[in-house]
């Protein structure tokens, strides 16, 4: 790994993913696990958000993922998810974005410290809340999860962000 790299830098993630179906889920995961075993990566949480009808007890545990529904808000936007609360309260050194991230989850996530801010695959692009915005030609989430960590470990952690 190279140490000077972004991926090298980063000791703390928050990923969102959005749910498309179990066996993206499942490659998505995988694709994650391989990444973050080959990593410094100490603490991590994913936060998945599954559309509205979508029932979260029927999708596989993980205890680093936190399924995310838009019943999870209150009438005026607030997490009701005490402990998920709770684990954004801490700073994190990077937060990956796949996809466009629901309108309730990003207005929650403003409030955490986070270091540096990556897009991936999303169609926003004049979004001037992220640092880094990545698109990967590939659908396969396990293809896409390798490219953006050979990409953040190919640009110095120290080089300014355009």
């Amino acid at each position: 790994m190279i140490e000077n790299s972004i991926w090298g830098t980063i000791r703390s993630l928050l990923v969102t993913y959005n749910y498309k179906d179990e066996d993206g889920l499942k490659q998505f995961r995988k694709g994650l696990d391989k990444a973050l075993n080959a990593s410094d990566v100490q603490r991590v949480i994913i936060i998945v958000s599954i559309p509205k009808g979508v029932d979260k007890n029927s999708l596989s545990p993980h205890f680093l993922i936190y399924y995310n529904s838009p019943g999870d808000y209150g009438l005026f936007g607030g997490l009701k998810d005490h402990q998920l609360s709770t684990e954004l309260k801490n700073s994190f050194d990077a937060s990956i974005c796949f996809g466009v991230m629901n309108k309730n989850l990003k207005s929650t996530i403003k409030n955490t410290e986070i270091a540096r801010k990556i897009l991936v695959n999303s169609e926003l692009t004049e979004d001037t809340t992220y640092d880094l915005e990545l698109n990967s030609s590939s659908d396969s989430p396990a293809e896409v999860i390798q490219f953006v960590v050979e990409t953040l470990q190919k640009i110095d952690a120290h080089e300014p962000q355009i």
